[in-house]
């Protein structure tokens, strides 16, 4: 069994009225294992069957949503910046197969974990970093704030290109988790977002192995956009679905609610999954500026993200350089 340490890392006081304060938590293995075995043995852990059977969590939510306190906590813009993403590095023959639906199904996956002896899952994608272990998610697929506890105590793991119980690309162990205090102490939406470290596996890169996508902060609000996800209501889940339409701002305002809206009909199991805008065809390349959050209850059809603001920037930032 993994344990855990619970970090809160605050900024230094002189960002400290503009940017909400990180945490951060590290899966720890025993001085024994080596991370060869560490990686072989969640390896062995997640059978097919164990993928395949794993629960989607819920991502319905009202408009007079009791989990969240009263907030305050507005867009913090800046100016648009961008990083790109980037094709595969090794020399592996799989890794350079580029499919017809272009990089995003193997730079999309899902993430898997186990809480007592029920196994969940959400989706997410890898995104560029210096280290090419950095996959982006929703927070709500790493920290439950009911329990206040993280979910990385137990087998949490990346699967890039799942397909139907097929793990093509491996199976990548989390490292380290960060997220934005609104998430971990407020519950607040516009914070639902987690960068995940993976270690490596096998001395590769999983940047260097899949690609990676590229990742936008202040980005339009109104603009074209594709949602990836492993939803439970279309095909259980088993492969890789997408919906594409323009955002528009969330229907959901409550606590000052600054996220985006897509018109989608994928339910549980897309959350954390990728929002690209300015794809590249011939790549599937884009650029991740929002996941798949939540839905509200009386407005079927949608699927709702947080804006990636400056406040993301920095935690993304602040991610890459740990």
């Amino acid at each position: 069994m993994l344990t855990q340490l619970f970090i809160i890392c605050f900024l230094p006081t002189i960002l400290a009225a503009e940017f909400i304060g990180i945490a951060r938590s590290d899966v720890v293995r025993s001085k024994e294992m080596t991370l060869d075995a560490f990686n072989q043995q969640l390896s062995n852990y997640w059978t097919s069957d164990k993928l395949k059977s794993a629960k989607s969590l819920d991502i319905s939510l009202s408009k007079t949503n009791s989990k969240s306190q009263p907030i305050n906590n507005a867009v913090l813009t800046g100016p648009e910046s961008s990083i790109a993403g980037s094709l595969p590095t090794n020399n592996s023959t799989k890794s350079k197969i580029i499919s017809p639906n272009g990089r995003q199904v193997y730079t999309t996956g899902r993430v898997f974990w186990q809480v007592g002896t029920t196994h969940y899952t959400c989706s997410a994608a890898v995104i560029v970093s210096k280290s090419g272990d950095m996959i982006c998610t929703a927070g709500h697929c790493v920290y439950d704030t009911t329990s206040k506890t993280w979910y990385n105590q137990n087998n949490w793991v990346f699967v890039p290109g799942y397909n139907n119980g097929n793990t093509p690309y491996g199976i990548w162990p989390m490292r380290r988790v960060t997220a934005l205090v609104g998430w971990t102490s407020q519950s607040d939406y516009n914070y639902d977002v987690a960068m995940v470290a993976v270690s490596t596996v096998n001395g590769q890169h999983l940047q260097a192995y899949v690609g990676s996508q590229g990742i936008g902060f202040n980005f339009p609000r109104s603009a074209f956009t594709y949602s990836f996800g492993y939803p439970s209501n279309i095909n259980s889940g088993l492969t890789l679905q997408k919906c594409s339409d323009t955002t528009k701002n969330s229907a959901y305002t409550q606590n000052n609610y600054h996220g985006l809206g897509l018109a989608c009909n994928m339910g549980p199991g897309c959350s954390g999954g990728p929002w690209l805008q300015n794809v590249v065809d011939s790549t599937g390349i884009g650029y991740v500026t929002s996941v798949n959050s939540f839905q509200i209850t009386t407005v079927p059809n949608v699927i709702n993200g947080p804006y990636f603001d400056m406040n993301i920037k920095n935690l993304y930032d602040n991610s890459t350089s740990m």
